[in-house]
């Protein structure tokens, strides 16, 4: 392992965590109505760009997003830890590398609202108009159904454990806590995951509705109710754990094969 991806994979985990742990307590703040606001990624980036120093934060948070994109690019590549060549490491290697293409689109967004005012824009629900209905309806329930296996795949993974031994944490002090708290993490990332496969499959089949749904709209739909804002306290939490485990991550992943 060159000393060189170390780095790069130690950047970008605080990078990805800082950025959760953000969302999470934006949205735990609101939930508990003590300020804050429903968040997504774009809502937290915004947020940090308001603080003192904010477009520097920005611009090393969009750096370091960068950096962890690379890292899953290098992963499902080069194949540092040995991830292997079956059917089921190549399917691994290539969920790796559309994880490095969505973390490259939240580098460069971070590093976009450097250079923008902050401003109410708008919801960008628009920008598929020039898409018939009825294709519309066939891009949103595919993606639904997509997120619904990320979501179930996330839950089997978390359950069987395979999906935390990737990070290497057995023989470090402390690693049984940084486990469960990954786990928690996880599981409220699938919950969040299936809500938003819940929009998509419901705009593609009911509404025809264009708006695309994410993060935000997410917390927002748990707050409908009191059970929902229940719900969304716990999942607000597990969202700061999911990013304070990647922080933890920086000191307690093992790289070695």
């Amino acid at each position: 392992m060159k000393k060189s991806y170390r780095t790069f994979a130690i950047i970008g985990f605080i990078s990805k965590g800082l950025v959760y742990l953000v969302i999470g307590i934006l949205s735990l703040l609101a939930a508990l109505n003590m300020g804050g606001g429903s968040s997504g990624t774009n809502q937290a980036l915004l947020f940090l760009k308001k603080q003192p120093f904010g477009q520097v934060l920005l611009l090393l948070l969009g750096t370091g997003l960068l950096c962890y994109s690379f890292w899953m690019f290098v992963q499902s590549i080069k194949d540092p830890e040995n991830i292997g060549k079956s059917n089921k490491a190549k399917m691994k290697r290539f969920g790796l590398f559309t994880t490095g293409l969505v973390y490259t689109f939240l580098g460069i967004l971070a590093i976009y609202h450097v250079f923008t005012y902050i401003g109410q824009g708008d919801s960008g629900s628009r920008y598929l108009n020039f898409l018939g209905s009825f294709t519309l309806s066939v891009i949103f329930i595919c993606v639904g159904i997509i997120l619904a296996i990320q979501a179930v795949v996330l839950i089997l993974g978390i359950f069987r454990g395979g999906l935390m031994d990737q990070f290497n944490l057995e023989g470090h002090k402390g690693s049984g806590v940084i486990r469960k708290v990954g786990q928690f993490g996880f599981y409220s990332r699938a919950f969040i995951v299936a809500i938003i496969a819940y929009f998509f499959l419901r705009a593609g089949i009911y509404t025809g509705n264009q708006e695309i749904k994410g993060i935000q709209d997410a917390f927002s739909f748990l707050d409908q109710s009191v059970v929902g804002r229940i719900l969304m306290i716990f999942t607000a939490v597990g969202f700061v754990a999911y990013g304070a485990f990647y922080v933890l991550l920086s000191r307690y992943r093992s790289f070695d094969n």
